[in-house]
């Protein structure tokens, strides 16, 4: 049903609907995944010297897409350093990150779970797909998947997905309300889904490529209000950086032989 182009290695992108859909299919058997908390949202979250620095991330960064509502909307708890920010329930859709970069999607105390390897846990509502049936109702409110910002339930929206085989699929939908995204994400083979964020400004996803030390950004989709350039920075809000463990490795030597260089030399 989509047309899917390789656009990285383990990253292949497709668009349907005359442009309104994006995915970005990702593989995380060969990415890192790096959450970065805003410095407003979520709220009192605890951040490392680190998630300060955007030279810690944008030197490995291929892709990067946006987080979830804030913690004020009470859409679900949050974890992050060891620290409970918000507490996690059981049942709503959940992203877990663990401390060696992965990064999985489900249901929490049904497929996920605390353990010593998480990092950080982020939820957001009960998922919008379960077991690969959309979850969303007739019955639903303007409310139920989260608030618009008007009255007019048609917005940006964005959600990730976990498949059968354990890849992840980020999609952004242009002007959809929350049935046509759950629609979309069964279409895509999402197996279960969480909801991120949605209305204009908010739902973002964006592809990098590296020239040497040059680093460029571009929209996923031309709906796509932000810049690319947002997250060579740090943000207000949190969002997730999809980051390649070769370019790490480089970084990382790059760091240690600027480390072991002595003063005046190099």
């Amino acid at each position: 049903m989509f047309s899917w182009r390789v656009v990285a290695p383990h990253l292949q992108l497709a668009t349907a609907h005359h442009g309104d859909i994006s995915m970005l299919w990702m593989d995380p058997a060969f990415l890192r995944f790096r959450f970065i908390p805003g410095f407003t949202w979520p709220e009192h979250s605890p951040r490392t010297a680190a998630d300060h620095d955007p030279r810690t991330w944008v030197g490995s960064m291929i892709a990067a897409f946006n987080g979830a509502y804030k913690l004020s909307d009470r859409a679900g708890g949050y974890y992050y350093l060891g620290r409970t920010v918000a507490p996690l329930r059981a049942g709503l859709a959940s992203m877990v990150f663990s401390k060696d970069g992965t990064l999985k999607v489900g249901v929490w105390g049904r497929d996920v779970q605390m353990s010593p390897d998480v990092l950080a846990v982020r939820q957001n509502l009960k998922p919008i797909v379960l077991d690969g049936i959309a979850q969303t109702r007739r019955t639903d409110t303007i409310r139920t998947w989260g608030r618009t910002i008007t009255t007019n339930p048609f917005t940006n929206r964005s959600a990730l997905a976990q498949l059968a085989d354990g890849t992840l699929v980020f999609l952004f939908v242009h002007a959809a309300d929350s049935a046509m995204l759950a629609k979309d994400l069964v279409a895509v083979g999402a197996r279960v889904a969480i909801v991120l964020d949605m209305n204009g400004l908010w739902p973002t996803g964006y592809l990098y490529s590296h020239h040497g030390k040059t680093i460029r950004g571009t929209k996923i989709n031309a709906n796509i209000v932000r810049s690319p350039k947002i997250y060579f920075d740090t943000l207000n809000k949190d969002f997730v950086v999809v980051q390649s463990p070769d370019l790490l490795v480089r970084a990382s030597a790059r760091a240690g032989a600027s480390a072991s260089t002595p003063a005046g030399q190099g």
